[in-house]
């Protein structure tokens, strides 16, 4: 690969928003991550803390990353899929460093994200995923990886991804921000549902300044942006939206076939409502299952040859989509930025070639993981070969399959959705 398309790949790339410099991120490597629990049932009190809650409890953990401590850091599990269909007992951890004890910051960052690979045997689609969001220059959580240790047991490889908080989009933004942040948690499709904030609240979450709980901002922009004539929509959805980060995300998720997300199943995201400008900006969540692995009940072939615009206006349920491509200067700019793309960045070669460089750098974590979701074989064969629903790996319960249908080989998909892409 070429110097110029490696960087390109890097999370603070030529085309990307400069993030501050940062020990967890700033490298390719995995991170040796031990848990210690003085809760002998530790297990089951993160079970009993999680299930059924919408605001999760935590629980103390002495966390050591290296060779820095954190004493009474707050822990959790966390997902929705990940958690509940997830074969086994690897589940999702968020960590807070500063839950009990006040200023225990890693160099600034108080929360991370441990996640477990959920239905991709290739440990690789949400690293590279976000490596390029990032180098488009979309504001995107940095990912590496960790070796988790809890008590002394491995407990497996997980992807370490930075939170969407305050301390993210202040690095990205500046340090003056503080605008509301919105998760589309469960089902945020961004139609215009009225001036009621309880009915938004159905299908959004407010991460920031729950206390003012102003959803004012959002409801205005969604007004616009669903009632507007087609003919001034640019004029007024402008000062509301950054344009050109939108079209660059839609283009991602289709070229991508990342339908676990705002353009399929119409959740996690965020927007963030940027006060510099006072626009908002979407930042990407949870591509674990990009690159055809959610299917909405498509074959794989189908999923490679998804129109270049999906959906398609004027279809219903998705009017950042339908509403944005109405407009004949916004769809050409998504179709050149999906071509970019394809010819950059996503190119097949270039993808190829960094999924491979990671793989060959967490082989031996992932062959050690005995509690995986896939086995040793699988992930050698990720690149080339599908997945069935009915093979299950080394963390399943007995009879157990993989949720969600086939999963397929990633470079054969990689290359065959670019040859659909640029026909």
């Amino acid at each position: 690969m070429t110097r110029f398309l490696w960087l390109l790949l890097t999370p603070a790339g030529i085309f990307g928003q400069t993030a501050p410099a940062h020990v967890l991120w700033d490298t390719d490597q995995v991170h040796e991550v031990r848990l210690t629990f003085s809760d002998g049932d530790w297990y089951n009190t993160l079970r009993a803390n999680f299930e059924g809650k919408d605001d999760p409890d935590y629980m103390e953990v002495d966390v050591r990353i290296g060779d820095r401590q954190f004493a009474r850091s707050g822990i959790r599990f966390k997902g929705n899929s990940s958690y509940n269909s997830y074969p086994g007992r690897k589940k999702s951890f968020k960590i807070k460093f500063d839950k009990y004890v006040k200023n225990s910051l890693y160099d600034g960052v108080g929360t991370i994200n441990l996640n477990n690979a959920f239905k991709d045997p290739s440990f690789v689609r949400e690293k590279v995923y976000y490596e390029v969001a990032n180098a488009l220059g979309i504001a995107a959580p940095r990912v590496s990886y960790a070796a988790v240790y809890i008590n002394e047991e491995y407990w497996g490889l997980y992807f370490l991804t930075e939170q969407v908080d305050k301390t993210m989009f202040t690095g990205r933004f500046g340090e003056e921000e503080d605008g509301n942040l919105f998760k589309g948690d469960p089902r945020g499709t961004l139609e215009y549902r009225g001036t009621d904030k309880a009915v938004y609240k159905q299908s959004y979450e407010l991460e920031t300044n729950e206390k003012a709980d102003d959803w004012s901002d959002l409801i205005e922009f969604l007004r616009v942006l669903n009632t507007t004539p087609p003919a001034d929509l640019a004029g007024a959805v402008e000062p509301l939206l950054d344009v050109e980060a939108v079209l660059s995300w839609l283009a991602l998720d289709n070229y991508t076939v990342n339908l676990d997300s705002y353009t399929g199943s119409g959740h996690n995201y965020y927007l963030y409502h940027r006060l510099s400008d006072n626009r908002f900006t979407p930042i990407p969540w949870d591509p674990n299952e990009a690159w055809g692995v959610f299917n909405m009940g498509r074959s794989i072939d189908q999923l490679i040859r998804l129109s270049r615009v999906f959906p398609e206006p004027p279809a219903p349920g998705r009017p950042l989509i339908t509403r944005l491509l109405s407009v004949p200067a916004y769809r050409e700019r998504y179709l050149e930025k999906m071509r970019l793309l394809a010819e950059g960045v996503g190119h097949p070669d270039v993808l190829v070639a960094r999924m491979n460089q990671l793989r060959d750098m967490v082989r031996t974590a992932v062959r050690e993981d005995t509690k995986k979701m896939f086995t040793n074989q699988q992930f050698e064969d990720a690149m080339s070969v599908t997945v069935g629903q009915t093979q299950p790996g080394p963390g399943a319960p007995p009879g157990g399959g993989i949720p969600g249908g086939a999963i397929p080989g990633l470079e054969a998909f990689v290359r065959a959705r670019f040859e659909f892409v640029v026909q």
